[in-house]
């Protein structure tokens, strides 16, 4: 064998070696990666949104794409919903019947809800139970955007809440029982859109309330049949811990549910903190909180003061509503002069 040839064969050695290599390297490596939010698989080929289970095992992804690289509106092509057992490394089932799976919630028991907002700009939404083993066991369509869903760590409770509409789905938050396949209870939501759902049950796994999670103000309790519980620690946790604009309707609704003093005091303190927060850049949110500060002020019987913060919201508003308080409260400090 010439010099070549044994550098020809020495270079085939290395290459086998390593492709060898790199095989087994591939093979070391999980099926299953996550990612932060994301999910990753090889076997099948899949990237989409990463929703985990309670216990962390269980993961759903969701892809609302068409398969051809289009996601979000579109008239036909479904997008595709996996189940993974992340701790053990395994694909447990792919479903490609949903038409756009944008949300998911799963389950310590490995079955999960999936949001379906489906096809075209129809306002509408399915949310769909599935089992681990891939069936359906419960759907509910909505004539209304779905906003929000949640799941119980046992898998029989989910929350619905729905975005507006002018129909009877329209703005509600309700709560199924998956099992049984019935609604429990629909209500207007009193808090709002909630960013996560807490399902508190008894020893026999019966629904005895649900929590409402909201980013900065807490938690707050409907009863198993919907009543809502925390009316007034949610009032005040608008008022001392949202955003000015949350803050300022908040001082709206306790100023038309109790005149008493206290309360207007406390309605012009936060009329005076949203102002410092951001409202005073904002004309529209500047007009609403002069107008509480008018309203808190006349309330407190200081007529000059609520007539400046009238004229105040008046001029960032002339539609803000207080014309007639303005004219009323001139004629009456000019009567005193």
């Amino acid at each position: 064998m010439g010099l070549i040839e044994k550098l020809r064969s020495m270079l085939g050695i290395q290459e086998k070696i390593a492709t060898a290599a790199q095989t087994s390297l591939i093979r070391s490596k999980r099926n299953v990666e996550l990612n932060r939010k994301w999910l990753t698989l090889y076997q099948p080929d899949f990237f989409g949104r990463a929703h985990h289970s309670p216990n962390k095992r269980w993961i759903v992804g969701c892809d609302d794409s068409d398969g051809n690289g289009r996601g979000g509106y579109r008239e036909a092509g479904n997008g595709r919903v996996i189940l993974v057992d992340y701790q053990a490394d395994k694909v447990m089932h792919e479903l490609t019947k949903f038409a756009r799976p944008v949300d998911a919630v799963v389950s310590d028991v490995g079955s999960y809800i999936v949001h379906d907002s489906g096809f075209g700009d129809t306002l509408q939404g399915d949310v769909i139970a599935i089992d681990v083993a891939g069936e359906e066991i419960f759907r509910r369509h909505y004539s209304a955007n779905v906003s929000n869903i949640g799941l119980s760590p046992c898998g029989r409770f989910a929350a619905v809440q729905t975005a507006n509409a002018p129909n009877e789905d329209g703005n509600i938050f309700e709560v199924l029982d998956i099992n049984l396949g019935v609604v429990i209870f629909t209500v207007p939501p009193a808090t709002g859109w909630a960013k996560n759902y807490l399902f508190n049950t008894d020893n026999n796994g019966n629904l005895c309330e649900i929590v409402v999670e909201h980013k900065d103000l807490g938690c707050f309790r409907y009863s198993a049949t919907g009543d809502f519980q925390d009316s007034e620690a949610f009032q005040a946790a608008q008022l001392d811990k949202g955003d000015y604009a949350t803050k300022l309707m908040a001082a709206q609704n306790l100023l038309k549910t109790d005149f008493a003093p206290d309360n207007a005091q406390k309605a012009l303190s936060v009329a005076d903190s949203a102002l410092s927060e951001g409202a005073n850049g904002r004309s529209d949110w500047a007009a609403v909180a002069h107008r509480v500060r008018g309203e808190s002020y006349e309330l407190l019987g200081q007529l000059t003061e609520a007539l400046d913060a009238f004229e105040q919201a008046l001029a960032l508003n002339p539609k803000i509503g207080v014309q007639r308080r303005v004219t009323y409260l001139r004629k009456k400090l000019s009567a005193r002069e």
